[in-house]
């Protein structure tokens, strides 16, 4: 009888979980709408933001995905004309990456429209019930 709570106990955590993990994914494609940008692709783009430049090699290293992967998401990127790639100082084997005025505006408009969202009381009401359950299943 006892397993048997804790298994429905754990199954209930489990579905808040997920509950949460589709309300935030909902949350961000909702975000996203309009910008013609897929997740990745702003992720990259909010990290490129936040530390001036990088390279391939880190991005991949940081989103722990092939550096196949981010040059193709980069490669699209760059013909958005969000990022540009210039050669780096010291080593002419490696390329910095850096956002372009475009991708700046980009970023900003997101960053808005997310931040705006979040705002919406509902939807932080929301939030915050899922996180409370998810937290108290870490106890």
């Amino acid at each position: 009888m006892a397993e048997d709570l804790e298994i429905k106990a754990q199954l209930e955590n489990f579905e808040n979980m997920l509950m949460l993990r589709n309300y935030i994914n909902r949350m961000l494609k909702y975000d996203l709408s309009g910008t013609h940008l897929s997740l990745r692709e702003c992720q990259l783009l909010m990290y490129i933001y936040q530390h001036g430049q990088t390279g391939t090699s880190e991005l991949a290293q940081v989103f722990k995905v092939t550096r196949t992967l981010i040059s193709k998401t980069l490669g699209q990127l760059m013909q958005a004309n969000l990022i540009r790639e210039q050669a780096h100082r010291n080593d002419r084997r490696r390329v910095d990456i850096s956002l372009t005025d475009n991708g700046i505006k980009q970023v900003v408009a997101v960053k808005k429209q997310i931040s705006n969202n979040l705002q919406s009381m509902d939807a932080t009401k929301e939030l915050l019930r899922l996180t409370e359950q998810v937290a108290s299943l870490s106890q």
